[in-house]
């Protein structure tokens, strides 16, 4: 893509769903909080993803700052705000660099986390990257709200997607991300990105080459919920993509005094609701699934610039 391309993406901004129409080249910020240059919290080796993304070595992963979807709950409360002011800007080439630096220091992968309010320039950053030498496949993380025509940006670039699917519920959706539509957005979402992967596909060694590995992170409170969500992906994709049912959730209220949760979500899951979950998997079908042991949010979190 040519640089005036990807400008012109920035400049009358429908990246994401939101669709904010804002200027992101001439100072504007739209949900997302974000201009037109990428801006990266931290790169680095990191061990805390499924076991067939960090294997031995650790996952490449990029950490991008800013969001789309801002969930009142999120772990990475600072970042996603893009209000660090620690974030280092990148251009497309810069980006490529990072990604060689990180397979030099023998990443199983390239893993993008909340990358689709840059998703133009990061398309352009993977492929010079793959023009430079890449080889290691390329992981797109993303909260699963994402527009379909941004996502074709990435097609031969992005070899695994990383999606979550947060919410069933419209009501649930629009009372903790003021997104009403993000079920139906991130069904369509996962669709494209199915269409560009195919089924999963774990290599010789343990790890996964291709494919989708979608994400949801049971709520308090919330077990109706999460039933719908495992309804919906194991009746659409079967053991042709990997689950990962967490049970991290951690109420952030004591770091973020400022931020009001609501009174559900100002406690922990409790333990019989996982169980119930990941015995409903296991009742769908579903195989290819990642369960985890007891963890906090903070555990699993790198040392962000804060």
């Amino acid at each position: 893509m040519r640089d005036e391309d990807i400008a012109s993406k920035y400049e009358n901004c429908l990246i994401c769903p939101r669709k904010c129409g804002v200027n992101r080249l001439d100072g504007g910020r739209g949900v997302c909080g974000m201009g037109s240059e990428p801006v990266v919290n931290i790169y680095s080796l990191h061990y805390g993803e499924e076991p067939v993304i960090s294997g031995t070595n650790g996952s490449g992963t990029v950490f991008f700052e800013g969001c789309s979807l801002k969930c009142v709950f999120c772990q990475n409360y600072d970042v996603s705000r893009g209000t660090t002011g620690r974030g280092i800007t990148y251009s497309a080439s810069e980006l490529a660099k990072v990604y060689l630096e990180l397979q030099e220091k023998h990443a199983h992968n390239i893993n993008l986390v909340t990358a689709g309010h840059f998703i133009p320039t990061v398309a352009e950053s993977v492929a010079i990257a793959k023009q430079q030498g890449l080889t290691i496949p390329v992981a797109f993380n993303s909260g699963g709200y994402e527009s379909v025509d941004s996502l074709k940006l990435l097609e031969g670039l992005v070899d695994i997607y990383m999606p979550d699917m947060k919410f069933f519920s419209s009501s649930l959706s629009g009372q903790l991300c003021g997104a009403k539509d993000y079920f139906e957005v991130c069904c369509e979402a996962l669709d494209e990105m199915y269409r560009q992967t195919g089924p999963a596909v774990i290599g010789s060694d343990g790890l996964m080459k291709r494919g989708l590995l979608i994400r949801h992170l049971m709520l308090p409170g919330q077990l109706f919920d999460t039933k719908k969500v495992l309804d919906y992906l194991c009746g659409r994709f079967g053991n042709n993509a990997y689950i990962s049912l967490m049970n991290q959730y951690t109420p952030f209220e004591y770091r973020y005094p400022d931020m009001k949760l609501p009174d559900f979500l100002q406690r922990k899951l409790p333990q019989g609701h996982y169980a119930a979950a990941a015995e409903y998997l296991s009742i769908l079908g579903q195989e290819n699934a990642f369960l985890q042991e007891d963890a906090s949010g903070d555990e699993l979190l790198p040392d962000f610039k804060t």
